[in-house]
């Protein structure tokens, strides 16, 4: 039976990583129809199909994967996907950190280009690559929220599904005018939550070595709120309140909370959220900085002429 808490986390990131690809493709269709080009539309729909066929391919195969192992290797296994992930995740978010500012001027350029040139297989392979991106990543986000918080395929199907839904929904309001959305505030925000999200991961990560025995934790048990926060919903314990459960619940799922870390743990982590929130606070101060000026350029051109 599918517990309606578990599918929350799923829906955020599958609404998350869905509108993320849903409105750069709204962009392209866009572009295209302001210079009347309208013929190049399908070249867009092409790389979707593929993309997300063959998101839904490394998905099958990779939680094959996932599950062919048990006990220590199981563990070992785990932490190694966790640290991948977290790492995969963090790169992305530095990408985004440094091209979101121009995301919009950067893709109708791209798209020109390839009208100018006639080049319908690379509308086809930027729309591709902009979906597989995404939908990596949802693979790799879903299967750390499956591991850590213990939520079942059903509700990470369901709740993903519920998000890419609302996402593709947006994106077709955001299509016909009905709604708009300022990419870079929707960038900047998630990225601050995807930074959390990586810093999880990558210290669950951590926790798992520690688990199988393959890292020191310097002190096992630096303190343990179990009984005033809890990891799990329900966590069997009559005297807490709900509420704590699912907040506790929603934070190991999302974030990689823990109620008893480990002194390695409790170190890395902020390390972890300080190090990577400080250099994508400096790419995007300094790719917005740069658009700044462009703006200001062109506008002084347009005075001149």
């Amino acid at each position: 039976m599918t517990n309606y808490i578990d599918l929350i986390t799923p829906a955020f990131l599958g609404f998350r990583e869905g509108l993320e690809a849903t409105l750069i493709v709204v962009i392209v269709l866009l572009y295209l129809r302001k210079i009347n080009q309208r013929s190049y539309n399908k070249y867009v729909y092409l790389g979707a199909f593929i993309a997300i066929f063959t998101s839904i391919v490394f998905a099958i195969l990779f939680s094959m994967l996932f599950g062919g192992f048990t006990g220590v290797l199981e563990e070992i296994f785990e932490g190694s996907t966790f640290i991948i992930s977290g790492i995969f995740i963090v790169t992305l978010v530095l990408w985004v950190s440094k091209e979101g500012p121009k995301m919009r001027k950067h893709l109708e350029k791209k798209v020109e280009d390839s009208v100018t040139r006639q080049k319908a297989f690379s509308i086809s392979s930027l729309t591709f690559i902009v979906i597989i991106r995404e939908g990596i990543e949802l693979v790799l986000l879903l299967t750390g929220t499956a591991s850590i918080g213990s939520i079942n395929q059903i509700s990470i199907i369901l709740g993903s599904a519920i998000g890419l839904g609302i996402s593709a929904l947006i994106g077709v309001l955001t299509f016909y005018g009905i709604k708009t959305i300022d990419l870079s505030k929707f960038f900047k925000v998630t990225n601050a939550i995807l930074i959390l999200f990586a810093a999880g991961l990558i210290t669950y990560g951590i926790h798992e070595f520690i688990e199988a025995g393959v890292i020191n934790p310097i002190i096992q048990e630096v303190w343990n709120i179990k009984h005033i926060l809890p990891e799990s919903f329900p966590d069997g314990n009559p005297m807490t309140p709900i509420w704590l459960e699912i907040i506790g619940s929603l934070l190991k799922a999302l974030f990689g909370y823990n109620a008893n870390p480990a002194l390695l743990e409790v170190i890395i982590y902020p390390i972890l959220l300080l190090t990577i929130g400080f250099i994508s606070w400096n790419l995007w101060k300094r790719t917005n900085l740069v658009v700044l000026m462009e703006l200001e350029k062109e506008k002084q051109t347009q005075i001149h002429s």
